[in-house]
C-alpha cells in the first residue's frame, strides 16, 4: 500500500481540481467550463453565484456571462440536484451517468422518513411532471397546475414544511424526479426559477445502465478527490 503525506494528498487534489495551475491552455469558451466542471464531479450551485465563482477560480478568463451561455445557450452544462439531492451543475455529458448512479443507489433515509407520497401517487406525479415539460419551462406555481390538473387536487394539498410556509404534496416527489433525470432546471424567469425536461437540452438523452454508471461515477469521484479508503 502506497504511503502518502496530507500534504501529497492536498496537493494532489489541488492539481485534480484545476486550482494549482488553472486551465488556461486556450480562451475560456462553453466546451473548456464543462470539462472542468466534469474533472471536479460537479460544481455546488445551491447559491449561483457559488458555483460561477467556482468555475472562474479553475478558468482564468471566464465570466458569469459564459457559464450562462454554457447553461442556457450552448448546453455544456445543466442546472439540476446531483449528490445529496442538492443543486449542483453538471457536465450535460456527464447526465448520463449521474442519473444511472443516482437511481441505483438506495433511496436516502431523510427521503423515506417523509412519506407524503404512496408509490402510486409517485409514479402518478413523475408521469405528469414529464408529461408537463416535455414542450415547456415552467415555475413552479404552473407546474403545480399542470400537474394536479393530470394528477387531482391531492397533488395541490399544501402539506409540505417548507421554512415558514407550506409546499403543495407533489414537491415530494421533486427529488425523486431531478434525480431519475424527468426533469431539470431551465432559466430563470425574472426571480422564479423554471423546470424543464433534460431531453429539450440533450436529445439523446437516456440514463446509463446501473452498474456502469456507478463504476464511472467513483472512477471520476476518486480522480478528483482520491486518494480514498475503500469505505
Amino acid at each position: 500500500m502506497t504511503e502518502l503525506s496530507w500534504a501529497q494528498v492536498s496537493a494532489r487534489r489541488l492539481q485534480r481540481h484545476r486550482l494549482r495551475t488553472p486551465a488556461a491552455d486556450a480562451a475560456p469558451d462553453a466546451v473548456r467550463v464543462a470539462e472542468v466542471v466534469s474533472a471536479i464531479s460537479g460544481a455546488h450551485a445551491q447559491v449561483a453565484s457559488a458555483a460561477e465563482l467556482s468555475i472562474g477560480l479553475r478558468v482564468p478568463g471566464t465570466t458569469r456571462a459564459l457559464v450562462r451561455r454554457a447553461l442556457w445557450t450552448d448546453r455544456t452544462l445543466v442546472k439540476t440536484r446531483g449528490p445529496r439531492g442538492t443543486v449542483h451543475l453538471l457536465a450535460a455529458a456527464d447526465l448520463p451517468m449521474w442519473v444511472g448512479a443516482l437511481t441505483t443507489l438506495p433511496t436516502p433515509s431523510w427521503e423515506r422518513s417523509a412519506v407524503l407520497l404512496t408509490p402510486r401517487q409517485t409514479e402518478q406525479v413523475l408521469a405528469a411532471i414529464a408529461d408537463a415539460v416535455a414542450e415547456a419551462d415552467l415555475t413552479t406555481a404552473e407546474l403545480t397546475e399542470e400537474i394536479v390538473a393530470r394528477t387531482g387536487p391531492w397533488a395541490g394539498d399544501l402539506v409540505m414544511e417548507a421554512f415558514q410556509d407550506k409546499w403543495p404534496r407533489w414537491i415530494a416527489a421533486m427529488t425523486a424526479a431531478t434525480r431519475g433525470g424527468v426533469i431539470c432546471f431551465g432559466p430563470n424567469r425574472g426571480r422564479a426559477s423554471t423546470y424543464t425536461s433534460p431531453t429539450r437540452w440533450l436529445p439523446d438523452f437516456a440514463p446509463m445502465p446501473g452498474p456502469a454508471a456507478l463504476a464511472a461515477l467513483v472512477r471520476s469521484y476518486l480522480h478528483a478527490y482520491g486518494p480514498a479508503t475503500p469505505a
